[in-house]
């Protein structure tokens, strides 16, 4: 059973192997029978037509394919009503000087992919197909003003020449051999793939002849069976012969054959595919065949040896076939790989090239890059052209921060003729400074509140001592005075009546003794918000306490925006968790709530209340300012996100909030509608009690 399926796969790689190597060959024929019937010199229309009729024999399934051309809205089909039935198709435009003309279109009957080489065959058809038209419709424009046209013709031949300079690279340097010979057998011409496949010199200094150097194995019945072929249908493909190299030995390849004009005389065009390789590896399957049973115990490393030779010659063939495409868009590629937008530009700002699809020629880079009607204050490329060298600067266009690199392209006289211009988004990055930059003031904020509460708290704590120390010395002071004042009936202390001085001099010193508490109190509240968290989730928390502490840190604040209700339910149950992180969530949503209201004195509410059903204690800040759109709402707690960055703000206050409130296994909602208000409902949950 393992035989088998081992030899299954053996016979399923030669299988692929042949058809990936029949595809390239119906692709190849495919673009030199097009070429030929463009070089026929037949009439534009029939070109059309026959180059329509041979485009979808290319093709994976060419009996479900149907090809269409259509030029300036005129359809050229072997069955027009056949191409309306497509499922799929693959598209190539037929562009003439510039201007879209018409389409090359190949599309299957039923459902099915298309391969890539079939998506690069229909690209260089349509781009033949433009340049023929272009022939065509240069023809006659010199007939008709051949007078008065000679530059025109000068750089029209020049491209000429360059189209047939592709089409012979194309020719030398195809991956099978490929010949035109006359009708007698003599050798036209050949490229290198033939010369080298039957061992000749690659120069062509020797010259061949079909007949008498005996190039074929049987030419008695080949070399009329192919002329035959040749008078019925116009071409012949796909036949497999043997040619006889230089050494004498046979050469296995499969042939395919049509008419074409060369150098005004009638001639063969001839494309032989080297099948050597697959007639040794069939070889090699039935020698494997006969000697599995002996190889039982090298089987693995012979099919693994089997499978890489495979790989490696499939790699090499793919290889070859894409070596002249590749040459040709490698530039593109590497230009179109750039992350950043790059676009080249004139002393106009007109872009010229961009890796971007449809950019080039699509007006100002100003107007294309920023969306701006003129060009920038600090144009780099401006800068360039004046100063001949590379400029890179950072500009902001709206909300948007970009970096700015531009690159002098030099003409032959050393002028500057053009401009390469990077552009990149780094809007991102300078948020993030901005937050760095925030974050250290913060950090410097926290130092400074700690060290103010240091030097506060202690000349606070000698008048508070102090204090205490007069309450009880005018306990005693105030009896003596008492015998004092009963014979000095007009006695006065601090220039006060002495009645008026008694009656006040210990609510005075109460007041001292309430405002250094008071003092105290507010050190202890910044000295707390200031000092640095361990993150312990340890703490016996009272909702209500921390709410009341929060107050008396953001009362002065708040105070000048609003008035705040306390409506606390004082049975609430403690939770645990970590008692400044709370009150950093809390200050934090008090202080918005007061910043967004815009009248002359909104209002706040705090509440709390415990949910038996859910064993949860729930706290909510409603307040009556401007409410948050739908749109904010979404992203109220995405990092750095926010609205209110003219203002200093870092995005970073609600999300913080958020991730503590998590971390207490809670969570935080809001409801809000522009001009309603907005209310905050934190949800905290009450852990059970440890059982001793």
């Amino acid at each position: 059973m393992k035989n088998t399926v081992q030899r299954k796969e053996c016979i399923e790689c030669a299988w692929k192997l042949e058809h990936d190597l029949k595809e390239r060959i119906k692709e190849l024929e495919c673009l030199y029978i097009t070429s030929s019937q463009i070089e026929s010199g037949k009439s534009l229309a029939q070109i059309l037509e026959n180059s329509a009729a041979n485009l979808a024999k290319g093709f994976q399934y060419p009996d479900r394919a149907c090809a269409t051309i259509v030029l300036d809205k005129t359809q050229y089909s072997p069955s027009k009503e056949r191409c309306e039935k497509t499922k799929t198709a693959l598209k190539a435009d037929i562009v003439v000087s510039g201007e879209t003309r018409g389409y090359v279109k190949v599309g299957y009957l039923k459902e099915g992919d298309f391969l890539e080489e079939e998506k690069k065959l229909i690209k260089e058809i349509g781009h033949m197909i433009s340049k023929a038209v272009e022939k065509h419709e240069l023809q006659l424009e010199l007939k008709k003003y051949v007078g008065n046209l000679k530059d025109l013709v000068k750089a029209k031949t020049k491209e000429l020449e360059k189209s047939t300079k592709r089409f012979e690279d194309l020719f030398e340097n195809a991956p099978d051999g490929i010949v035109i010979s006359k009708l007698n057998g003599d050798v036209l011409k050949a490229n290198r793939a033939f010369y080298r496949m039957l061992h000749y010199p690659e120069d062509g200094s020797v010259k061949l002849n079909f007949v008498k150097n005996k190039l074929y194995a049987n030419i008695p019945r080949i070399r009329p069976y192919i002329f035959k072929k040749l008078k019925e249908k116009g071409f012949l493909e796909g036949m497999e012969m043997n040619l006889i190299d230089s050494r004498g030995n046979e050469c296995p390849a499969i042939g395919s054959f049509i008419f074409v004009d060369f150098d005004g005389r009638r001639c063969i065009e001839e494309v032989y595919k080297d099948i050597r390789f697959r007639k040794e590896l069939e070889q090699k399957l039935i020698e494997q065949n006969e000697n599995l049973e002996k190889l039982v115990r090298k089987r693995t490393a012979d099919l693994e040896s089997q499978k890489n030779l495979l790989v490696n010659k499939n790699q090499e063939l793919v290889s070859l076939t894409e070596e002249l495409k590749e040459s040709r868009n490698k530039l593109q590629t590497l230009f179109d790989a750039i992350t950043d937008q790059v676009v080249l530009i004139d002393r106009d700002f007109t872009i010229k090239m961009a890796n971007r699809e449809g950019w080039a020629g699509s007006g100002k880079c100003f107007a294309r890059l920023f969306n701006l009607s003129q060009p920038c204050e600090q144009c780099p490329g401006s800068m360039v052209f004046q100063q001949k060298k590379s400029i890179t600067l950072e500009q902001k266009y709206g909300e948007e921060y970009y970096l700015l690199q531009a690159y002098p392209i030099f003409g032959e006289q050393g002028e500057v003729e053009g401009v390469l211009e990077f552009s990149r988004l780094i809007t991102k990055q300078k948020n993030m400074e901005m937050q760095l930059l925030q974050t250290d003031k913060l950090a410097s904020l926290g130092q400074l509140v700690s060290g103010i509460a240091h030097e506060i708290n202690n000349p606070n704590t000698f008048i508070r001592g102090n204090v205490t120390i007069i309450q009880e010395a005018m306990k005693d002071i105030l009896p003596i005075l008492d015998e004092h004042a009963r014979n000095e009936k007009n006695l006065q202390i601090a220039r006060l009546n002495y009645n008026v001085f008694k009656d006040n001099i210990l609510i005075l010193l109460e007041d001292i003794a309430q405002g250094t508490s008071r003092i105290k109190t507010i050190v202890e509240g910044l000295r707390k918000f200031a000092k640095r968290d361990d993150g312990i989730l340890n703490d016996d928390v009272d909702l209500n306490e921390i709410i009341r502490s929060c107050l008396r840190l953001v009362a002065n604040q708040i105070g000048r925006r609003a008035k705040v209700k306390l409506e606390l339910d004082s049975t609430i149950p403690q939770v645990k968790g970590n008692s400044q992180r709370l009150e950093q969530v809390l200050v934090n949503i008090m202080i918005n709530a007061s910043q967004a209201i815009e009248k002359k004195m909104g209002a706040i509410t705090v509440r709390t209340s415990h949910l038996k059903k859910e064993n949860e204690n729930l706290l909510q800040i409603s307040d009556d300012g401007m409410g948050i759109n739908e749109k904010t709402l979404k992203q109220i707690f995405d990092p750095f996100f926010t609205t209110k960055r003219n203002q200093g703000g870092t995005g970073l206050g609600l999300s913080i909030a958020y991730g503590i409130i998590k971390e207490h296994k809670g969570r935080i909602e809001v409801e809000s509608k522009p001009g309603h208000g907005t209310t905050f409902s934190i949800h905290i949950p009450v852990l059970p009690k440890e059982t001793p």
